[in-house]
């Protein structure tokens, strides 16, 4: 069976466990004093090992547990958010995804909406090659059938009113599976840092200024790079598009990996890519066409999708880096409310 007692930090007479004269008597029945224990280990801080469970220890003890308690406790329904996880190796292996990283990083702002159940997007069709001309098509295509079947009929249905979105997959289909999620949508992007290790976002790191570098030419094809986990060189972007294009670039002050850690520094990466797009547009007329080098944590490239509207923005080529076929390449192109196959 089940058993529980009520144990006394300072014991309710002066000759018991860490009993006192004075404090003995006067907290004998007062809360603070009282923890409730199995009997197991009620035995082990009266009787088995007194010693090694001092007065600090306890109410060190009893503290971290009550304040986790109260965490919990105040996990109200409009804290909730359906998890949406996009990685390979979902289906019938371990997705690197994991569900206990996932809880983490979403606690105490944050808690799943369906327990350990979770949205997965998988990566099929992996026996292809990213630098195969068929893998972008079949990605894309896959990531469009199964979001509308596991995701977007439950959001208009009203099952799933907040997302929050884990996701580890190349920058071209996550700016796709931005798209689809659109910025209509109640989401949160996260991230995953490698330094401290997981999802959990370290608001106390400094901020993050962005750069917009704006090129004064004009033209009907323009080069944006994304430089924000590493930089990209104007040579790789003129060996893709030619001499001539404008490039235009949006940057930060140290490239790396692990750069997006709060969550205003995602915000200002979308505020700043909005304003860039707008300027783009300005300067170069509705006809103009945009090309995108991004070289962006997996948060941000999301969010490149989620902030681009039809109607407002250019049509834009995304282009990957890739070795194999010589270094950046158009992959996918997206215009309108459609995102196709680079030509």
């Amino acid at each position: 069976m089940n058993a529980s007692y009520i144990a006394h930090i300072v014991a309710d007479a002066p000759d018991g466990p860490r009993g006192d004269v004075v404090l003995s008597p006067k907290l004998a029945t007062d809360v603070s004093n009282l923890m409730l224990m199995c009997d197991k280990h009620h035995r082990l801080i009266d009787r088995d090992d007194e010693a090694g469970h001092p007065l600090e220890l306890l109410r060190g003890m009893k503290q971290a547990h009550e304040r986790r308690i109260e965490t919990l406790g105040s996990m109200t329904e409009d804290k909730s958010a359906h998890v949406l996880r996009f990685a390979a190796r979902i289906g019938a292996n371990e997705s690197p995804v994991a569900l206990h990283a996932i809880k983490a990083g979403m606690l105490p702002d944050r808690y799943p909406a369906e327990g350990n159940k979770t949205i997965d997007l998988d990566i099929t069709g992996l026996e292809l090659a990213d630098s195969d001309p068929q893998f972008w098509t079949v990605q894309v295509k896959n990531l469009k059938a199964q979001f509308a079947e596991k995701v977007r009929g439950r959001f208009e249905r009203g099952e799933i009113k907040r997302l929050a979105v884990f996701p580890l997959a190349p920058i071209p289909l996550l700016i796709e599976l931005g798209r689809l999620i659109s910025d209509i949508a109640d989401a949160e992007v996260m991230q995953l840092l490698r330094e401290p290790k997981g999802w959990a976002w370290q608001e106390t790191s400094e901020a993050l200024p962005f750069h917009i570098n704006e090129s004064e030419a004009r033209a009907p094809h323009v080069a944006l790079k994304l430089e924000i986990s590493a930089p990209i060189s104007d040579e790789r972007v003129q060996q893709a598009l030619g001499s001539a294009v404008p490039i235009w670039s949006i940057s930060v002050p140290t490239l790396h990996n692990d750069v997006i850690r709060r969550r205003d520094h995602l915000r200002d990466f979308r505020q700043t890519l909005r304003r860039t797009f707008e300027a783009i547009k300005v300067r170069n007329g509705e006809g103009a066409h945009i090309h995108l080098f991004p070289a962006t944590p997996v948060s941000t490239s999301v969010e490149i999708g989620r902030i681009w509207m039809p109607k407002a923005h250019l049509p834009m080529t995304v282009y990957d880096q890739n070795r194999a076929v010589g270094g950046f390449h158009a992959v996918t192109k997206i215009e309108h409310l459609l995102i196709k196959e680079a030509a």
